[in-house]
């Protein structure tokens, strides 16, 4: 696997190449976002680790240019010594599939690393559009419609989204979902499900007021409920 490494901190960096090379994988460090984004125009890399905070730009930058210039599905892993929901949801915002905290486990770094690209190597739907009413999904390009209105969705959200919509009135437990969308066991602990699940809630208003519930039930999972429509009373027939 080739791995673009984006870290300005050369004792981390050298760190993190060590571990991934000696498990096999290719690692390129790049210490400034100028030299990061001039090596995109010669060759490919397979995932990208970006590191927050860089000399010349910031982290979130590079992730919206490689969303916009190099490609929607490039697994991209976050690297920060933030930690708040504030900035967990700017990362995940800005495109992020997964974000870990400094000082970094690197033998899960391994092993979200290979979920990741695991995850976007098994393939997309085969069918581009599907419609739940009122949501239109365009698997292609990771769009979503409501009543003919785009939303606009990270990939992970619209991953998410899909995954839910699929499964209307079921019960979905988390190791499910992070088996399904991010490619993990069970044995990663993370808080991103439950912010990427609060942010579909409200990006796509799934509230009982629009007809939908999105629960999150206790040591369980998930459940996304279309509501029944109450009708209006009708009179009595004469």
């Amino acid at each position: 696997m080739d791995i673009a490494l984006l870290e300005d901190n050369p004792t981390d960096a050298r760190l993190i190449k060590l571990h991934l090379e000696s498990s096999g994988h290719n690692c390129e460090i790049f210490n400034t976002g100028a030299s990061f984004k001039e090596d995109f125009k010669n060759q490919d890399h397979d995932l990208v680790i970006i590191d927050w905070e860089l000399p010349d730009t910031s982290g979130d930058d590079i992730l919206h240019w490689i969303r916009k210039v190099i490609h929607i599905d490039l697994p991209v892993l976050f690297v920060t010594g933030r930690d708040s929901t504030e900035d967990v949801v700017a990362m995940l915002d800005a495109g992020a599939d997964d974000y870990m905290t400094k000082p970094v486990n690197l033998i899960e770094m391994l092993a979200r690393i290979t979920a990741l690209v695991r995850r976007a190597q098994s393939g997309r739907k085969t069918t581009d559009i599907i419609d739940y009413h009122p949501f239109t999904l365009d698997f292609s390009c990771h769009r979503i419609l409501i009543s003919n209105k785009e939303i606009m969705l990270t990939p992970k959200e619209f991953e998410l989204a899909g995954y839910l919509l699929s499964n209307i009135g079921d019960l979905i437990s988390r190791e499910t979902l992070l088996r399904e969308i991010w490619g993990y066991g069970p044995e990663i602990l993370t808080r991103t499900i439950d912010i990427h699940i609060s942010r579909i809630r409200k990006k796509l208003s799934l509230t009982e007021m629009n007809g939908w519930k999105l629960t999150s039930i206790y040591h369980r999972g998930y459940r996304l409920e279309r509501l029944p429509v109450e009708q209006p009373d009708c009179p009595p027939l004469p």
